[in-house]
């Protein structure tokens, strides 16, 4: 497997992981604002794990499942959420995981050789920017 293959396999892993952490937030948020957010979230993560999914297998391998690290936060998250406001939480986490998801992407070029992987990097890396903007803010929201 190639640096490229393995730096988006990589970056796939995390997306997809994020994907259903905020798929299950959405569900179990009452706030239909947040609700919103989450949902959209998830479709932009759904957006670029297929996009980096079909640009793996133009290259002959296979895309990557979700990392068993991020599944490993989200049930921490979820069961810390048991016992403390379960809203605030959940964006504080996800909100952390933005941050996982743009320095993940900052690595990823360095391990990619591959133009058209590149371009749609920083595709992405815009999009996530603004991803991570929004959830900074309704974090920052929430705490005062």
């Amino acid at each position: 497997m190639s640096d490229t293959t393995n730096a988006l396999n990589d970056l796939i892993s995390l997306l997809k992981a994020g994907e259903s952490y905020y798929r299950e937030s959405a569900d179990s948020i009452k706030d239909p604002t947040v609700k919103s957010l989450f949902t959209e979230m998830a479709s932009i993560r759904s957006a670029a794990i297929q996009e980096l999914s079909t640009k793996i297998k133009g290259l002959g391998e296979e895309p990557a499942g979700a990392s068993w690290m991020e599944q490993a936060r989200e049930f921490y998250t979820s069961a810390k959420s048991l016992v403390s406001d379960k809203s605030d939480t959940l964006i504080s986490a996800l909100e952390e995981h933005e941050d996982r998801t743009l320095e993940q992407i900052k690595e990823a070029f360095g391990d990619i050789d591959n133009r058209e992987a590149q371009t749609i990097l920083t595709r992405h890396l815009d999009v996530f920017r603004k991803t991570h903007a929004k959830m900074k803010s309704l974090k920052q929201a929430r705490v005062a």
